[in-house]
């Protein structure tokens, strides 16, 4: 049996391939999907994988260990660097012009979560909501970006789950991928890490309180300010 992950097949957005494949490898290992000291599958079994060639995957191997984000040694393989620096990611996607990426990341989530949050407060159970309060919790003394953006990820991922709705539930799971540059903007300051707790509390009060109308409401107030702080630390 293998003992790293397997991926699903690369989704192809017009870009070069070794560069979806740094894209889609780096959100995985920001996220927290792929976790420190996780060993990658060899350059041919990605390759297979990711239905791309050897030497795109090569190549995105490499740009991933320049950013300090892998590590690659002989007899061990590739596995994700114990120490993810956060910065590397950030630099990479500062020198882009993708505002584009960032107003249709904001615009998806504003149309989609609040009304997650919505069904949620009228299905969530003691037992989640004690869960997503520990998320809460822990939210208003982290000081790491890294850590921050994963317990935004989490807190959203139990919202989602508490709609039991699989479907929603695996659309959270999806789109972390295609949020996370605009979350982790959103988690380099002090000021945003305020704000992302800030706003967990609100929708963890209005879920608690069993308000779908409050929940909805905090969600969209939620995510505006973050779009926003995104954009001017960005700028």
């Amino acid at each position: 049996m293998s003992d790293h992950a397997t991926l699903a097949p690369l989704e192809r957005h017009g870009g070069s391939v070794h560069e979806e494949i740094v894209a889609r490898l780096r959100a995985l290992i920001l996220a927290g999907v792929l976790k420190p000291g996780d060993r990658l599958a060899t350059e041919r079994e990605l390759a297979e994988q990711l239905v791309v060639s050897r030497s795109a995957v090569r190549e995105a191997l490499l740009r991933l260990q320049t950013a300090g984000l892998v590590e690659r040694r002989q007899g061990s393989g590739t596995r994700v660097s114990a120490r993810v620096p956060i910065s590397a990611a950030l630099a990479s996607w500062r020198d882009d012009d993708d505002s584009a990426t960032i107003a249709a990341a904001s615009e998806f989530r504003t149309v989609v979560e609040p009304q997650i949050a919505r069904l949620a407060a009228t299905r969530i159970d003691a037992a989640e909501l004690d869960a997503l309060a520990a998320v809460v919790a822990e939210s208003s003394t982290v000081r790491e970006g890294e850590r921050s953006v994963q317990l935004d990820i989490a807190f959203h991922a139990a919202v989602a789950a508490a709609t039991r709705n699989p479907l929603l539930a695996s659309l959270s799971e999806l789109t972390v991928s295609w949020t996370l540059e605009a979350r982790l903007f959103s988690h380099v300051a002090v000021d945003g890490r305020r704000l992302s707790h800030e706003g967990h509390a609100r929708i963890l009060r209005a879920l608690r309180a069993a308000n779908p109308d409050a929940a909805e409401a905090a969600m969209r107030v939620h995510l505006d300010e973050i779009a926003g702080l995104a954009q001017r630390v960005r700028d």
